[in-house]
């Protein structure tokens, strides 16, 4: 999980997300659940693009805290954040610039 850093509560992704699927990103979003820690983050500030299935995992990993009782903020540019807000994003998540 070079590529992903979980610290604090804190899920911190290293490299833009183009891929169709990086089973490594579900299992970070897995550790991040994990953490024990009831607020959670995504930090996507190193992300200069973002494809719609990791849009989709994130939604999922937002649903499944919220079914733990946990909160989720996303922290990205406002690039990426323009792209999460288009998904509907700013609905549901705490979503926050960096």
């Amino acid at each position: 999980m070079q590529n992903y850093r979980l610290e604090n509560g804190v899920l911190y992704v290293e490299k833009d997300l183009r891929q169709d699927f990086d089973l490594s990103f579900d299992q970070a979003c897995s550790e991040l659940l994990n953490s024990g820690k009831s607020h959670l983050k995504i930090d996507l500030t190193k992300v200069s693009y973002i494809n719609s299935t990791y849009i989709g995992m994130i939604a999922a990993t937002f649903f499944q805290a919220q079914a733990r009782k946990k909160s989720l903020t996303v922290a990205a540019s406002n690039n990426v954040l323009q792209v999460l807000r288009a998904a509907g994003f700013d609905g549901f998540i705490q979503l926050e610039q960096t």
